[in-house]
């Protein structure tokens, strides 16, 4: 028999056998007990051999639970790896399918435009080939129906042609000049067609210059016409103006020696790096004048003051802003009031730093340069008013044309 001691004193201890209750049968319940007589203490050893046993089976399920924990979270991890290998897999498909789908549809696209692109390149080169002849036909007819009703070579028929051509070609251009030189109006213009007044002009002049021309051939048909063109009525004369309008459109669109096709183009603002340079003037007087303003103080103290210096500055750097953005606003824009406005804001900042600048000398300095600003603006406005753009050459008269028309 083990001799236990106590835990307190160290004496040997007493080992009995006590009851502690019955069981439902009515048996009595006997538990072993550890007693110190020297100390007066008991100890329960059935309880605690109790209490050590649930101790033990606690921690073997806690063991058997966290591996079980550990081999689930396991199998769900590799279950989850295993899936997302799957999905990689085909979403990987799924990307070169498409992949190679885009590719063929992109390659069969170009493949079509491409033969869109040569047919209609093959289409305008016939189309350019059959005008070029059609135009070298005419001229050649014209040439030889020339030689022939004069009875001289080709050569010299050729020659006169082409003078007749210069000389209608400058007495249009002749007219243009005048014509330019008088008309100040607004009237729109679509492209480099010219205004119905430049057009009616060019055309009495084109048509004068050449009758008087061909009145000096006596062989000339126009010669022995000429008294019954003069007797024509107003509504021969409108029909006259229709069919030269249809046939300045088509020497427009055929005159194509080069095979290059006209751009038409919107008319340029005039003076646009004027402008640019105005408002860059007006930005930096409007940085000026703000500092001068902080500078010299934006309030006053006294009875006899009335304004403040300083505020006076900062009124005029507000005109030059609003001159600055006016210019920049309006950079694009081919109108007069571009230039007007700014010219009047120019002057109103200039006639209140005039009134304004007591005894501060650099606002008298830019009152002056208000003025000259506001005059330079001026300038602009009215030589922007004075020119047209069109452009003379490209009202190109083919020498051979009229005469087949002929």
């Amino acid at each position: 028999m083990i001799n236990m001691k106590c835990p307190i004193c160290g004496k040997d201890l007493d080992l009995q056998n006590k009851q502690i209750g019955t069981s439902e049968n009515g048996d009595p319940i006997f538990n072993e007990y550890a007693i110190c007589h020297s100390c007066k203490k008991q100890w329960n050893l059935d309880k605690q051999r109790a209490k050590k046993i649930a101790a033990k089976k606690a921690a073997e399920e806690k063991a058997k639970a966290e591996a079980e924990a550990r081999a689930a979270e396991e199998k769900a991890k590799a279950e989850a790896e295993a899936r997302a290998a799957e999905e990689k897999a085909k979403a990987e498909a799924a990307a070169r399918a498409a992949e190679e789908k885009a590719k063929a549809e992109a390659e069969a696209r170009a493949a079509e435009e491409k033969a869109k692109a040569e047919a209609a390149a093959r289409a305008a080169e016939e189309k350019r080939a059959a005008r070029r002849e059609a135009k070298a036909r005419a001229r050649k007819e014209a040439i030889a129906r020339l030689a022939a009703d004069k009875g001289i070579s080709e050569e010299e028929a050729e020659r006169i042609l082409k003078e007749r051509a210069r000389a209608r070609k400058a007495a249009a251009q002749k007219a243009a000049t005048d014509a330019t030189a008088t008309d100040n109006s607004e009237e729109q213009k679509y492209g480099n067609i010219p205004a119905e007044e430049i057009r009616d002009k060019r055309e009495k002049a084109v048509r004068k210059g050449y009758e008087d021309m061909l009145a000096t051939d006596p062989d000339s048909k126009a010669a022995k016409k000429k008294k019954k063109e003069e007797a024509e009525t107003a509504k021969a004369k409108e029909d006259v103006k229709s069919r030269k309008m249809d046939d300045y459109d088509d020497e427009k669109s055929s005159d194509d020696e080069d095979d290059d096709e006209y751009e038409y183009v919107d008319e340029y603002p005039r003076f646009r790096p004027g402008r640019i340079i105005l408002g860059i003037i007006s930005l930096l007087a409007f940085g000026f004048c703000i500092y001068k303003g902080f500078v010299t103080g934006l309030s006053t103290s006294g009875a006899n003051v009335t304004s403040a210096p300083g505020m006076n500055y900062v009124i005029v750097a507000l005109c030059m802003l609003v001159t600055a953005l006016l210019y920049f606003i309006m950079n694009n824009r081919d109108t007069l009031f571009a230039f007007l406005i700014p010219m009047i804001v120019y002057i109103a900042s200039a006639v209140f730093a005039f009134l304004k600048h007591g005894d501060e000398f650099e606002l008298l300095i830019l009152a002056g340069v208000s003025g000259v600003l506001a005059v330079i603006s001026l300038i602009l406005a009215i030589a922007s008013r004075g020119g047209d753009d069109y452009d003379d050459e490209d009202d190109y008269d083919d020498p051979f044309e009229e005469e087949h028309d002929n």
